[in-house]
């Protein structure tokens, strides 16, 4: 049975996933970004509801999941004056659909058809899982769905986020898609919103997209497609409508980053002013250092520090890959560079570098 849309001013502003998913169906990622109240969350749903394709919907944690629920379990009825956080709420409303999330166990779910009862009937339509979840289960089986979405991939800033979230994600991928390929099916979509919060969180860092992110920023791109790698990048655009611009909130925090993270979708959290491309003129070579196995090179001048991925042939080498390399790299440059930083003396070519010496006690225990 297909479900279509009703028609809405507000529904046919919403973004689409499902067109990019179709005009580039060699892609198996796709990434999307910003565009706050542009029904990103609403349109993957409806896309594969229309599709009659099962999905997996992932939140960051249990609690997450609870909430969605919001005191449905399987086995139980749901109470008359249940309420409803469910992302299928807003889609029932247009539709006239009754899918409604259930609780299985901790931190897993799945979203159902109701009866008037408000007890779940038939096959899921979509699972719902956290990624702590299926860190803690084994032998799970959802080789049935078509596609991951993972909501709010960029996590708040006030969020304890999992240093090594972005590989959950890709075991929980691995463990969905189940060698799909090798039984001639169609390769497993990953598709994961968020609001520009912040440009470098652990989806983009397990990635490496972060610095493609900043260049699409800087060119002023919408669209990138990695065709080699199968990844497709869309980030969104909101005007400021005329109503919002009326509220006291707005009013309140105009100018603010908050303001122009919820209302303009910038990355306003982030501190671009020390990445950019310098002269090398006057520069001497001083070290290099290896991260994830590629090699980076550090000058340093009368102006001070530059970090960047031209090469030099300086023999002094720290390798990032290592625990010793690690304590040792922080120890003879890391502290001395990053209050230079501090000070206006030193300057990354990628945003990646800059975090690495910035945030470089939060990725490595030294």
């Amino acid at each position: 049975m297909q479900y279509k849309p009703m028609t809405t001013t507000k529904i046919e502003n919403y973004y689409e996933v499902g067109k990019d998913i179709e005009a580039h169906p060699e892609c198996w990622c796709f990434i999307v970004v910003g565009g706050r109240n542009t029904g990103k969350t609403y349109g993957g749903l409806s896309y594969f509801l229309d599709k009659e394709q099962k999905l997996v919907f992932v939140k960051r944690t249990n609690d997450d999941v609870d909430t969605i629920c919001a005191g449905n379990s399987i086995g139980k009825k749901a109470p008359e004056f249940e309420v409803d956080f469910s992302p299928y709420k807003p889609i029932n409303r247009d539709r006239g659909t009754t899918i409604k999330a259930y609780k299985i166990k901790n931190g897993l779910g799945a979203f159902y058809r109701s009866t008037d009862t408000g007890e779940a009937a038939g096959a899921p339509v979509c699972y719902l899982t956290s990624l702590y979840a299926v860190s803690k289960i084994k032998g799970f089986d959802m080789s049935d769905a078509k596609a991951i979405i993972f909501d709010e991939f960029i996590p708040q800033p006030w969020e304890r986020v999992n240093k090594k979230e972005g590989e959950q994600l890709l075991d929980l991928y691995k463990t969905v898609d189940r060698d799909r390929v090798e039984r001639g099916q169609e390769e497993l979509k990953l598709i994961c919103f968020a609001n520009a919060v912040n440009i470098y969180n652990p989806t983009c860092e397990i990635l490496e997209l972060t610095d493609t992110i900043m260049d699409m920023l800087a060119k002023g791109q919408q669209e990138r497609v990695l065709y080699e790698r199968g990844i497709f990048i869309r980030l969104l655009t909101s005007e400021v409508r005329d109503t919002d611009k009326r509220t006291g909130v707005y009013r309140a925090t105009e100018g603010t980053a908050w303001n122009r993270m919820a209302f303009e979708n910038e990355f306003s959290y982030n501190d671009f002013s020390c990445v950019k491309r310098v002269s090398l003129k006057g520069m001497i070579p001083d070290c290099a250092y290896i991260y994830k196995g590629k090699k980076h090179y550090i000058y340093v001048g009368d102006n001070g520090w530059y970090v960047t991925d031209s090469a030099h042939q300086n023999a002094n080498i720290y390798n990032l890959d290592t625990e010793t390399g690690q304590r040792l790299f922080y120890a003879e440059r890391v502290i001395d560079i990053v209050n230079d930083t501090i000070e206006g003396r030193g300057y990354y070519a990628e945003y990646t570098m800059y975090d690495l010496f910035m945030n470089y006690k939060k990725r490595f225990t030294v």
